[in-house]
């Protein structure tokens, strides 16, 4: 599959090559800093030229090792776009204080703070946040300006519905005024596109079950005049949910799509030996499933991670895909798995056994 040739993000005029690079690994504080570096650095090396980060991954950890790798290998900034995120401010509290914690529905915590240098996510999509993060992801990157910026986590999975409702009153112009900052930044020229995030993964997964989290996309895309969207978790080889509303009103209104989680939390890499899958437990359905795809594939010699991470690419509003990576070698692995020719016929195997939509677009 071709991953060199840039595609256009949406009706923006940004272009972006297909494979990037999905930054929230090299945030974790079990990556070391060294391996950071150099995972940046092969991702280089092997053509990426698209990069995603965001103040949440290790809490700034991933802007701070990304901005210094990319600034020791002094490449020139127009030859690469880098993607970072709103709508969440990382504040100092050097003595920690419990009451600013907050927990989800599923009681995960909300707004941690990070052990190793006593910052705390505070969620936060008002004008004068976005103002803050904005300038502050940059100080992190060491960069002037970034490319695009996408809205953060405004979903079931990290916000109650009155919650949700407090969000969008930030956003309005009768209350926090986000989308004004927003609009104002991109009319000036400080960034080229403007994203939001749409996320199904375990936490949030009840409000996939019915129509609530696509009737709230329809709300922020109603909202928020976005470039784009990041969809993880909703559009790969195993969920293909987003094909229901989510990817058709990308195609209606020319949004492009940025699609992450190509190997569902890395569930796809190894289905035998991994622990989760979108970062919770995997049911004996997905596991049923994962294991009659990797038969179909073992069929026609060709890896299981390969199809998945092509399938995402396959579709017309899919711009880019950003796999996370922590490694080199898992950098070296993606660029071998994209450029793997995968026959017709496994494809319509794949429909033929029900195990993808019939409508999915695929190369045959």
């Amino acid at each position: 599959m071709d991953v060199t040739t840039p595609r256009r993000l949406g009706t923006s005029e940004l272009m972006v090559n297909p494979l990037g690079f999905g930054g929230g690994t090299i945030g974790s504080p079990f990556v070391d800093t060294p391996t950071a570096f150099s995972t940046v650095q092969t991702a280089w090396e092997t053509g990426v030229r698209l990069f995603d980060t965001a103040p949440w991954y290790g809490v700034g950890r991933s802007e701070r090792r990304l901005g210094m790798a990319l600034g020791d290998m002094n490449v020139p900034r127009e030859d690469f776009a880098v993607n970072t995120k709103i709508g969440k401010t990382l504040n100092p509290e050097p003595i920690r204080d419990e009451s600013n914690k907050t927990y989800c529905v599923d009681g995960s915590v909300r707004t941690p703070r990070d052990s190793r240098t006593g910052f705390r996510v505070e969620f936060d999509y008002t004008a004068t946040g976005f103002q803050t993060q904005h300038r502050e992801s940059r100080q992190r990157l060491g960069l002037s300006s970034v490319d695009t910026l996408t809205i953060h986590d405004i979903d079931y999975g990290y916000h109650t519905t009155e919650q949700l409702e407090d969000v969008f009153q930030q956003l309005d112009p009768s209350g926090g005024d986000g989308v004004s900052y927003l609009e104002e930044i991109k009319q000036r020229g400080q960034i080229k596109a403007l994203g939001a995030g749409c996320n199904l993964e375990s936490r949030n997964a009840l409000s996939w079950e019915t129509s609530a989290h696509e009737d709230l996309i329809d709300r922020l895309v109603e909202t928020v005049p976005l470039d784009f969207l990041i969809v993880a978790g909703g559009y790969t080889l195993l969920e293909n949910r987003a094909l229901r509303r989510i990817l058709p009103l990308c195609d209606k209104l020319g949004m492009g799509v940025i699609a992450a989680t190509p190997f569902a939390g890395g569930w796809l890499v190894d289905p035998k030996h991994a622990s989760t899958y979108m970062y919770g437990p995997a049911s004996e359905q997905i596991l049923e499933k994962t294991l009659r795809m990797e038969s179909i594939c073992n069929q026609y010699n060709i890896p299981l991670p390969a199809v998945a991470l092509q399938f995402q690419l396959c579709h017309p509003a899919v711009v880019a895909v950003i796999p996370g990576v922590k490694h080199p070698d898992e950098v070296r692995t993606n660029q071998e798995l994209a450029n793997i020719d995968i026959p017709s016929q496994l494809w319509t195997d794949l429909k033929d056994e029900a195990l993808i939509d019939s409508s999915a677009p695929t190369p045959n």
